[in-house]
């Protein structure tokens, strides 16, 4: 089974990692590719850096090529646990509703 990378967009606000453990820092998604992501990384004053080949916390492919982990790491960003409950109840008032599915 081969390795899919989780989605992420053009655009896309995510969680940079410079290393393993690092204090993540915001980034946003300027360049996707089928394994990497190219992110402009926020940094204080500077504003912001550019980090090409950034694989996803969960490649495996990272312990098979470490050379991979100097480009850090990215991650979603936690989902805010208001916006899930209010999704959860928009859901469910939906279906009472019988409300068609978009899309």
């Amino acid at each position: 089974m081969s390795y899919e990378m989780p989605k992420a967009e053009l655009g896309d606000i995510v969680m940079y990692y410079a290393h393993e453990g690092a204090t993540p820092v915001p980034a946003i998604v300027a360049v996707t590719a089928s394994r990497t992501l190219t992110l402009w990384a926020i940094a204080g004053e500077l504003g912001g850096v550019v980090k090409p080949s950034v694989h996803h916390l969960t490649d495996p492919g990272v312990n098979e090529f470490p050379d991979w982990k100097r480009y850090g790491y990215w991650g979603h960003k936690p989902k805010d646990p208001q916006m899930s409950i209010l999704s959860e109840k928009v859901s469910l008032l939906e279906k009472r509703l019988n409300v068609p599915k978009k899309g």
